[in-house]
């Protein structure tokens, strides 16, 4: 009898330890709004189901039917006996009865990608053609104009319009919508002019804002930076001593110094560029002879920037013992006559 029933627990816990497959179907494929819509539960086993339909509206049923009012994009997933591991997710397109386009987001930020998909009821298969207008300062990251979803981001803040021009056969659609367009926090590299001017240029997701007059804040930011003189291991080093600091540096004229600590290298200007070099000043490597003299090392995002009479540039900073790099280096902007630079962290 023993024997029988540790057979018996054997067998069952091995059919509690098959693999549960979830999935599942809808139907119509290409469901208007207004219209039912029928799930059918494809899962291999389970008892109790938990559908949620990205609209805030949920099911117990294992197959239940839904009605969208709104055409979009909306999420399904459907979760069996309760457990989060036993999920299986759908994106469902419905769709409006006249061609219309969405937006990936209701909150749209500035510089940030947002993607406009045009939303096409068209179960015969006619043929398609997209004209996306956008303004001015719209930047297009893929797609284009004449594909079906385009992924771009504006440049400035405000309300912008965004029109889709639709042909569906033979017949023409207009589509215009308004969105605002918010402000992204970020820092800025903060820089000034030898006439004393102050100017800043946002730094957001690596993409770059054009260069605006600075705040009262990046001015008092600028007052405390002195990129000559750099205080490290309780020393302080001058650029204009540096040749009798550092043996490897004997003879040289050193306009301008910066550290990055954490791969102990030295970052210097002189009359015939920049420079990098290890500590000792070892393995000296140019980085670009047109720098004229305003350098800054950004630890928090690997960057080292530096004015030149073409304007400011910047890359990462280098990390190899000998110096090598192959990094290109990035033009932020055409400002001559920096001879300042300094990075506020502070998000505005």
């Amino acid at each position: 009898m023993k024997k029988i029933i540790i057979i018996g627990f054997a067998l069952a816990m091995i059919v509690g330890c098959k693999k549960v497959d979830v999935n599942f179907d809808y139907s119509p494929a290409e469901p208007k709004a207004g219209e039912s819509i029928t799930f059918t539960n494809r899962s291999s086993a389970g008892e109790s189901w938990t559908w949620t339909f990205g609209d805030n509206a949920t099911s117990l049923l294992k197959n239940p039917k839904k009605i969208y009012k709104k055409p979009g994009e909306y999420v399904v997933t459907l979760m069996v006996d309760s457990a989060k591991y036993l999920t299986h997710s759908k994106v469902i397109v419905v769709y409006d009865t006249v061609p219309t386009f969405v937006s990936s987001s209701d909150s749209i930020l500035h510089y940030q990608d947002v993607t406009f998909t045009a939303n096409v009821y068209n179960p015969f298969n006619y043929e398609l053609i997209y004209d996306w207008v956008l303004p001015e300062d719209c930047k297009i990251v893929s797609g284009s104009r004449t594909s079906k979803t385009v992924t771009a981001y504006f440049t400035t803040v405000g309300k912008k319009s965004v029109e889709l021009n639709l042909t569906q056969k033979d017949t023409p659609y207009n589509i215009q919508k308004e969105f605002d367009v918010h402000l992204t926090k970020a820092p800025a590299i903060v820089m000034r002019k030898t006439d004393m001017t102050v100017v800043r240029q946002r730094m957001i997701n690596d993409r770059l804002e054009q260069v605006n007059m600075a705040t009262a804040e990046d001015v008092h930011l600028i007052e405390q930076t002195n990129d000559t003189i750099v205080t490290f291991n309780g020393k302080t080093f001058y650029a204009s001593q540096m040749a009798n600091t550092i043996a490897g540096f004997t003879g040289m004229t050193i306009n301008h110094i910066q550290i990055d600590a954490m791969a102990q290298k030295w970052y210097i200007t002189t009359p015939e560029g920049l420079f990098v070099a290890n500590m000792d000043g070892s393995y000296m490597e140019s980085i670009d002879s047109n720098a004229t003299g305003a350098i800054f090392v950004d630890a928090n995002r690997n960057r080292i920037y530096w004015a030149t009479n073409n304007g400011v540039y910047a890359m990462a900073l280098v990390k190899s013992k000998n110096n090598r790099f192959t990094t290109t280096p990035t033009q932020y902007n055409d400002l001559t006559n920096v001879d300042l630079i300094v990075v506020n962290e502070k998000l505005q």
